[in-house]
Order: C-alpha cells, then sequence, then structure tokens
C-alpha cells in the first residue's frame, strides 16, 4: 500500500502560548527571508541539511543540537522551493520531519545513492517514515503506525548498548503525538531498535527509535517531538545530540549541556 501520503499541518502552538510565541516566530521568520535559499558547500564544510517546513521547535531545537559538530553549517529549507538532487549531494546530514514535499521519485533514488555510496547520514523525525512511500520506508527500515490520543509519553526500554542511548535512563514527554514505527524487517542485521514509548493514557506501546546502517550510510529514526514538550527534555536534546554524531560516524563527543529555554 502507499504510505506516502501527505498528513495535514497541524499547528504545533497550543492556544495557551501562541500570543507569548508570537513575538519570537516573527523574529524567526523574518531572519528566514533574509537567509538565501541555498548556497553551495565550501570546501571542507560538513552541510546540515533540515527539511522540516515551518516548525520553531525543530529550526531552534536541531541548529542548537548540530552546532557544535566539526566545520558545520546549518541550512533550514522551511518550505521556501523545490529541494533539488544538487542540494542533496550537498548534503552531508539529512533532517527531515514533516518533509512530504521532499519525495520525488528524482530525489529518493539521489537520497538512498547518496547515504549508500557517499555515506551522508539521515535523522528522521517524528513522522519523516509517514511520507517517505513504501520504497524508502524499507531502506529506513520501518513503516508507520499512527498515532492515537494525544497523551503523555514516557520513552523507555533504551537500547543498553548502543551508543546513541546507553547510559540515559527513561523519561516522560509531557504531552506527545506517539507516533510509531512497524519494524519492516525483523530479520535485518543492519537495524536496531533504540527505545520504545509507552502511553500513559491508553497503554499503548510503541517503537519510538531505532537505527540502520546502508553501505557507507547510516539512518536514525525518532519519532517524538511534534510537541515543544519533547524539546524541553534534556535527555531527548542528548539523544538528538549523539544520533547526530552516531550518523556522521564521528565520536561521539559528550554532550555539553542543557537547552533550557532555548525555543522561545
Amino acid at each position: 500500500m502507499d504510505l506516502s501520503r501527505r498528513q495535514s499541518r497541524r499547528n504545533v502552538l497550543k492556544t495557551g502560548i501562541a500570543v507569548a510565541a508570537s513575538t519570537a516566530l516573527s523574529t524567526s521568520e523574518t531572519k528566514a527571508a533574509e537567509e538565501p535559499f541555498w548556497e553551495p558547500k565550501k570546501p571542507g564544510e560538513l552541510r546540515v541539511t533540515a527539511i522540516c517546513g515551518e516548525d520553531p521547535q525543530l529550526r531552534n531545537g536541531l541548529r542548537n543540537i548540530t552546532k557544535n559538530l566539526p566545520n558545520a553549517k546549518f541550512w533550514w529549507a522551511n518550505n521556501r522551493g523545490p529541494i533539488t538532487t544538487e542540494m542533496l549531494r550537498d548534503t552531508d546530514l539529512l533532517l527531515t520531519f514533516y518533509s512530504g514535499y521532499l519525495y520525488t521519485e528524482e530525489n529518493i533514488e539521489t537520497i538512498i545513492d547518496e547515504i549508500t555510496n557517499r555515506g551522508m547520514g539521515w535523522i528522521c523525525v517524528h513522522n519523516t517514515h509517514w511520507f517517505v512511500g513504501d520504497k524508502l520506508n524499507a531502506f529506513i527500515g520501518a513503516y508507520p503506525m499512527l498515532h492515537r490520543e494525544i497523551q503523555p509519553v514516557v520513552v523507555c526500554k533504551l537500547n543498553k548498548e548502543h551508543p546513541i542511548t546507553k547510559g540515559i535512563e527513561p523519561f516522560i514527554i509531557q504531552l506527545e503525538e506517539q507516533f510509531g514505527a512497524f519494524i519492516a524487517d525483523p530479520k535485518d542485521p543492519d537495524f536496531t531498535l533504540l527505545f520504545k514509548g509507552h502511553g500513559l493514557h491508553d497503554g499503548h506501546w510503541t517503537n519510538q527509535g531505532w537505527c540502520v546502517q546502508r553501505g557507507k550510510g547510516r539512518i536514525v529514526g525518532m519519532t517524538p517531538g511534534h510537541y515543544e514538550w519533547a524539546w524541553y527534555q534534556v535527555q531527548y536534546q542528548e539523544l538528538m545530540w549523539r544520533a547526530a554524531h552516531w550518523a556522521r560516524n564521528l565520536p561521539i563527543e559528550p554532550f555539553y549541556g542543557s537547552f533550557e529555554n532555548f525555543i522561545w
């Protein structure tokens, strides 16, 4: 079945904080408008490309999480134009969230080639696996399970051996769309389940974090992140920090601290 249909955009800002956030949103939009749509990668630069729509928590959260990668330059698509194969070939670490406009047939082939043969890294955030279609679902190792009730979710059963999750204890996200993942091939030797989520209201369990090696490249999937509450959790910040290093096949540097109040 075709799982690439686009889901309607949800407003990530709830009514109670919309007024307080309006100034910050306006500032972000102004800054985005001033940035060039695309600049070719410079020699020696590590290009981090975030294709994540207009979501301020992703822009600011992922920018902070990747800012200390060596020689990294963060670029945010923000729906400002089509993503071309040339942009993907200039990308070293791809970050995606609400990214349905990316997956043209030509771009799908380019993503697979760039990961497999060049070693591009890819972090699939939240509902990425809802948009990509069957071919990329098989490639990233997971098919989507749509969320049910929006509720508090415990991130738990973290893999004690993998460097992305080792030593991180279970934690709660106060409010979240509990997107899950069906494992595409449970016998895939290159697939690793990283953690699960447990909905505290309905008791629903889901696979919420995984990673996979594909040729020279690495892919990490993490489904939390629809609401800002996930990005306030220092444990989730560290998971993303580690995922960025692992996906680029870099030594995982010690996490440099909390991003308290970094969104607004």
